[in-house]
């Protein structure tokens, strides 16, 4: 488990917990930095893993041949048997999987179990037939966003609009204003951020679905016009097959002469005090769960070019909260780019407008709210 969206998610609703009515436990296939986090907070944490088979990355297991495909259905079908025990021994009362793939290794045990699970969506898998298998199999079914529901899930949800609802992701209030209220010099000084520049941030994954190689084209222009711009790009690869895509972005700074234009950060944990050094967040992604990030850059008064993916064309009203684009549509982003460099009088209306927008319509307390109230419904109907 890294420490992405799915990991802030988790973490949101779990610091909010009424621990006297919940007591959750965090089932994981392996240990990692997130488990450590959790165990912070006070959340029990357990490891159960799978076999060799399953021990591996979800689209390379896809890429396999058919007979690899029935070990791999055989091994599933242990690791729910596994996983059922489990749930028996700790006297279960919910499951709540955050994401297709944990409904898939944990569904059919919770079935089992007589365990009602509920699937929280919040990205894609690109795979009908385990998509189809995993809301089947789930007792109800919540989407981050109506666009992913729709747009992406549309074919499959109108086999099971009887459990299926939304309910949109949150931010912390309080983490938001301190990063908005805090002294930035130390950040400053650390990332030799100079005022005099027109200061970029790409936030997220480093992998190609988070479209960072979008960025870098796009930059590649824009530093014919001017060169008072600099690109912060925080992240980090998270598992081994996205490492060649780090390697690729970093021949392209060479091959696009922009070795002098742009810095990699990695992952940080103060990713908010950074960005709030910023003048401008950029989130090119093809693909979004919700899109936390460009949420967040609002909340801190930023202006924001985001493509039109997750949530975001529901929460960016286009030239007034920031600028949307097409996936992949570099020409777009270097419009909206330059509009910005040269105009900040838009900037600070924008960003104005941006956490305005953000702190009446997309804070986590009432999400955790509802969300706890469909699991003590959920629970109840069980008894």
């Amino acid at each position: 488990m890294g420490l992405g969206g799915n990991f802030l998610t988790q973490r949101l609703i779990l610091e909010r917990l009424d621990r006297a009515q919940f007591n959750p436990i965090i089932v994981s296939p392996i240990e990692g930095v997130a488990l450590a986090e959790f165990r912070k907070i006070g959340i029990e944490c357990v490891v159960i893993p799978p076999s060799r088979n399953l021990d591996r990355y979800g689209r390379a297991l896809l890429r396999e041949g058919i007979l690899e495909r029935l070990k791999n259905s055989m091994a599933l079908f242990r690791y729910n048997l596994k996983i059922a025990r489990f749930l028996r021994a700790k006297k279960i009362d919910i499951v709540y999987a955050n994401c297709i793939r944990a409904e898939m290794s944990i569904g059919l045990a919770a079935r089992v179990s007589r365990v009602p699970s509920l699937l929280y969506i919040k990205g894609a898998l690109n795979n009908p037939i385990i998509d189809f298998l995993s809301l089947f199999v789930a007792n109800r079914i919540l989407f981050m966003c109506r666009n992913n529901a729709e747009l992406k899930y549309g074919k499959i949800i109108r086999h099971f609009r009887s459990k299926i609802s939304i309910l949109e992701g949150g931010l912390d209030p309080v983490k938001l204003d301190l990063a908005f209220n805090a002294d930035k010099s130390k950040w400053m000084s650390e990332l030799c951020i100079n005022r005099e520049n027109f200061n970029v941030c790409v936030i997220g994954q480093i992998w190609q679905l988070k479209g960072q190689h979008v960025v870098l084209e796009a930059l590649s222009k824009i530093v014919n016009h001017t060169k008072r711009v600099r690109l912060y790009l925080v992240g980090d690869t998270i598992i081994k097959e996205h490492e060649w895509y780090m390697q690729t972005l970093k021949s392209s700074l060479i091959k696009l002469g922009l070795s002098d234009f742009v810095s990699f950060l990695g992952w940080r944990n103060d990713a908010l005090n950074i960005m709030s050094c910023m003048d401008l967040l950029i989130n090119p992604s093809f693909s979004e769960g919700f899109g936390y990030v460009p949420l967040e850059a609002m909340g801190l008064g930023l202006p924001v070019i985001a493509t039109k993916v997750g949530v975001l064309p529901e929460a960016i009203e286009d030239g007034i909260t920031g600028f949307i684009v097409e996936p992949g549509d570099v020409e777009s982003i270097i419009r909206c780019w330059r509009a910005l460099l040269l105009d900040p009088e838009l900037c600070k209306r924008m960003g104005q407008r941006g956490r305005e927008k953000v702190f009446s319509q997309y804070l986590i307390d009432d999400k955790v709210t509802r969300l706890a109230q469909i699991w003590a419904d959920m629970a109840g109907r069980r008894s």
